[in-house]
């Protein structure tokens, strides 16, 4: 599917004013049908689009990007949601063995170049995924701040649609999604985490009202690039 800045116009006048869940159930259903995935962190809200997939398509393809230097608890994190829930089309991504021993041989360019360290082992293999793909389900909210405070229901990004489903919902609907729904935290938010990434690059987050405080801590990067056009 070649898409256009037009479309991506005529997907937000469409869902922008439609609940999350109608929201998934568009794209999944209508609009892109077998040409959708979802890429979760399975991080502090991840269970929020998880559990509105498993009501709509329990075999929804499903991918977490794997750098090597995930938290053992967001993997394990992982592994209770997806039981839970009873989804079935799950893929773990890694980064290309052969990339890492050109350019992160010793598994240190997180001290030198986060930003490259952020493109091999994310960037580059979420486009190698979804290339199969004309659409992909990102978890982002606007209180997450930043680049995130004015999202769209749909984005192009490196010709792909990228639907955010949750665009317009605030901290309140989160919480109490979670306690309606029965739904498990991250074992980590209770210690302060808030926004959770890669064990190198994520602390404790150290403003309440700005999750991503704890990301790349003492940096200007709030982002890991896969939100980004990349430059061809």
């Amino acid at each position: 599917m070649v898409l256009k800045i037009q479309d991506i116009k005529l997907f937000n006048n469409y869902l922008s004013k439609k609940k999350p869940e109608i929201i998934l159930q568009e794209v999944i259903n209508k609009l892109f049908k077998k040409k959708i995935t979802y890429v979760c962190s399975f991080g502090t809200e991840s269970a929020i689009i998880l559990h509105l997939i498993s009501k709509i398509d329990k075999n929804l393809p499903i991918m977490m990007l794997n750098t090597h230097f995930l938290f053992d608890e967001t993997l394990q994190y992982k592994n209770d949601l997806l039981d839970k829930l009873k989804l079935s089309n799950y893929k773990e991504v890694f980064p290309k063995e052969s990339d890492l021993r050109l350019k992160d041989k010793n598994n240190d360019l997180w001290k030198t170049n986060v930003d490259e360290c952020c493109n091999l082992r994310k960037v580059l293999p979420l486009e190698n995924s979804i290339k199969n793909y004309d659409a992909w389900i990102s978890g982002k909210k606007p209180f997450h701040l930043h680049e995130r405070q004015n999202l769209e229901v749909c984005e192009l990004i490196n010709n792909k649609v990228v639907v955010n489903p949750l665009f317009n919902i605030n901290r309140s609907f989160v919480d109490s999604y979670f306690i309606e729904n029965n739904l498990p935290r991250h074992p980590l938010q209770k210690k302060g985490f808030f926004s959770i990434g890669c064990t190198n690059c994520t602390v404790k987050s150290n403003n309440i009202n700005d999750p991503r405080s704890g990301r790349w801590s003492n940096k200007i990067k709030t982002e890991c690039g896969i939100h980004i056009e990349r430059r061809r």
